[in-house]
């Protein structure tokens, strides 16, 4: 039904441009003094949440400041923004989010094109947000480098949300996508940007944690933004359904991302109550893993057990666990947008089955799917050899050009 397809070349040549990327941040990053130091969301007044907050329609813009990027050596100049604007959470309560907006420095001429890239924030804490990375010039992973440069160097205005929301609600679809709609919908709306708002023509680009984000606002849309419309989705390795992933983690070197998503679901869901589910050691260990991001717990609590930690002989069997579970799978809404899923066959990470199932779901209500499925590598190294096939088909959509499907 679905044709397999690897393009090892081009695969090759963006290993090669993630490297280059890389050698070249080292090179010319510019060192940062403690004083320039951007602060800490936690502390810097920007990210603040209006108190009372202004009766606005999702997607306004609440602020702005210009930026200076750090994380990013780029062949091309550009302009940097902060963006603060108004979402809403799991809840649908107002929230304050913040993107960033990224530019170059001379566009090209003609309509500007938008590409809402959703990099993997994967952490339980606002130090692990894209707006915060890219100014200390910390590091992003080398396959979000090697997307988001061409993309800027195409002419791209490329916008980056903090889709966690201020509490850091990883893996709660709904309150992701909300960031990513409102993010979008801000950055249309950003004077400076000079965009043509809802009829800009905008594609969305995610892997990972970046892919759940992505298509969780593709699924959203019809409903929460019927007023936009999305040229396409471009999503690789993807948290299908949070549930099955769980299951095959657990206990294993990958365990602790599903602690970490386990803290994340708990906080946008309250009815997951964390004080009786949870024993002495089970609240020591979420306390911790609250304030990392997953290069740390990812080993700090790597072969771990979540029986060991709770109160009950399964966590994903208590009633109110799988409501919230069924809640966060893939593919209780029709997409608004054409999509292209890259997936790895052997990915330990995010299996491929319920990848298998979803797509298989959105082909029969009538979705233009274009899926790879590649028959080598892991969950990281398959992010390099999808990541060409990703930005042509988000090029191609931006262009005009016919949708393909393996429908």
């Amino acid at each position: 039904m679905f044709a397999v397809t690897v393009d090892a070349r081009r695969a090759l040549a963006v290993l090669a441009a993630a490297f280059v990327a890389l050698a070249t941040l080292a090179v010319a990053a510019q060192p940062v003094r403690a004083a320039d130091f951007p602060q800490n969301p936690r502390n810097d007044p920007f990210y603040a949440q209006p108190s009372p907050f202004p009766d606005v329609e999702p997607g306004s813009v609440l602020d702005s400041r210009p930026v200076t990027i750090r994380a990013l050596a780029l062949p091309v100049p550009i302009r940097a923004w902060q963006v603060k604007y108004k979402s809403t959470d799991t809840r649908g309560r107002p929230v304050a989010d913040v993107a960033t907006v990224l530019q170059p420095l001379f566009p090209p001429l003609g309509q500007r094109k938008l590409v809402s890239y959703q990099t993997a924030q994967d952490g339980l804490s606002t130090d692990c947000a894209p707006s915060y990375v890219l100014r200390t010039g910390l590091a992003l992973p080398a396959e979000e480098l090697a997307l988001m440069v061409p993309l800027l160097a195409a002419g791209h205005t490329v916008v980056t949300s903090d889709y966690e929301g201020p509490d850091s609600q990883w893996t709660a679809g709904l309150n992701t996508a909300h960031g990513v709609i409102d993010g979008i919908r801000a950055a249309q709306r950003f004077a400076p940007a000079r965009l043509n708002g809802a009829a800009t023509p905008t594609a969305l680009m995610g892997y990972s944690g970046g892919a759940l984000a992505s298509q969780w606002a593709n699924e959203i849309q019809p409903s929460y933004a019927p007023e936009l419309k999305f040229a396409a989705v471009a999503a690789g390795g993807v948290p299908a359904d949070m549930g099955y992933i769980a299951r095959q983690i657990d206990g294993g070197p990958l365990s602790g991302i599903y602690i970490g998503a386990a803290v994340g679901l708990s906080r946008a869901y309250p009815e997951i109550d964390l004080a009786t589910l949870l024993n002495e050691r089970g609240k020591t260990a979420f306390a911790e893993v609250g304030k990392q991001c997953i290069d740390q717990f990812s080993v700090g609590q790597a072969f771990r057990r979540m029986a060991d930690y709770v109160t009950v002989p399964e966590l994903l069997d208590v009633p109110a666990v799988k409501k919230v579970i069924a809640e966060n799978v893939m593919g209780g809404h029709k997409p608004g947008s054409p999509t292209y899923f890259y997936q790895g066959i052997f990915d330990e990470l995010t299996p491929i089955p319920p990848v298998d199932k979803l797509v298989a779901k959105y082909c029969a209500a009538g979705v233009k799917i274009k899926y790879n499925r590649i028959p080598v590598g892991e969950h990281v190294t398959v992010a390099v050899q999808g990541a060409p096939g990703a930005l042509a088909y988000v090029n191609d959509r931006l262009a005009g050009k016919p949708v393909p499907s393996s429908c």
